[in-house]
């Protein structure tokens, strides 16, 4: 609902910003299951605060290091993950090239978030097999329209699981 100004308020079931309003609150009646991997406790927070935003995407498991994702990942069974790149254990690039291995996650949209934004980085992103690169830190219009995007994808695809 709208509040006295006009704007959309929190929790309304819409949001966005610069004007821009997105469906969200599951109103489609499809729900993307999200793993979030990321070592630092208020990086994670506000990520899973923003992704709740969404109703459409339910984050099922979060992880602090990379071995730990692989582990929520291989049973939680997403069908989207959102990584960082420094994590003990296991880095984002290396935890994202052993998913591809895996014939159940070649395909699963892997999105980086992470503060190195230098070339090097970005293309290890992409050799490494993930879909999506948000530097942080991030604007939320900039997250909103990236899980949009997987949203939209995963109601265009055909079920593949």
């Amino acid at each position: 609902a709208a509040d006295e100004t006009g704007r959309w308020a929190a929790g309304s079931g819409w949001g966005g910003g610069a004007g821009i309003l997105l469906p969200m609150n599951g109103r489609a009646g499809i729900t993307i299951p999200t793993v979030v991997a990321d070592d630092e406790g208020p990086a994670l927070d506000e990520l899973l605060f923003l992704l709740k935003e969404f109703g459409e995407i339910e984050v099922v498991g979060t992880a602090r290091n990379g071995v730990e994702a692989v582990e929520r990942i291989e049973a939680l069974e997403p069908d989207l993950v959102f990584l960082d790149v420094d994590m003990p254990g296991m880095n984002g690039f290396e935890l994202c090239t052993k998913l591809r291995g895996l014939p159940a996650y070649k395909s699963t949209p892997v999105v980086f978030v992470t503060s190195l934004t230098d070339f090097e980085s970005r293309a290890s992103s992409m050799m490494s097999g993930g879909n999506d690169f948000i530097a942080k830190p991030f604007l939320f219009m900039e997250l909103a329209v990236k899980a949009l995007i997987y949203v939209m994808r995963s109601k265009l695809a055909p079920a593949t699981r």
